[in-house]
């Protein structure tokens, strides 16, 4: 999971435990959606419109519909949402071609010399979940 903020040259990469299954790629996704979201509004930001960019079709195919068949795709989706609702925050989730989506893509393979070539200015943190 790689999160890149292009106006703050901010970069955050996620540690998976050896322990977690990596088999469905689409949760990670819809996570890293959610993970951005309590990022921006940690920040205290006056921007009241987010867009998120993902490389992932499904992902913002869900964020759009606001709509799962999968219960845990939908609890992470809720998640989101009371998190834009508290903050007042619109939502718009496009995609990016994953050619073009360097800085992400290399924080996402903790490939953080990459990513640092990608964005000189990119100061990256280790990615703590939303609590």
């Amino acid at each position: 999971i790689g999160i890149w903020d292009s106006q703050l040259h901010d970069g955050y990469h996620y540690i998976f435990s050896p322990c977690v299954p990596q088999q469905d790629i689409f949760v990670f996704e819809v996570f890293v959606v959610v993970c951005a979201i309590y990022l921006l509004s940690s920040r205290r930001s006056p921007t009241r419109t987010v867009i998120i960019y993902s490389d992932s079709e499904n992902t913002v195919a869900l964020f759009n519909s606001l709509w799962a068949s999968n219960s845990q795709y939908n609890t992470l989706l809720k998640s989101a949402v009371n998190e834009l609702l508290r903050r007042d925050y619109l939502l718009c989730v496009l995609w990016i071609p994953g050619c073009d989506n360097h800085v992400a893509d290399a924080l996402s393979q903790q490939r953080l010399a990459l990513a640092q070539r990608y964005d000189t200015l990119l100061s990256h943190h280790i990615l703590l979940p939303p609590q």
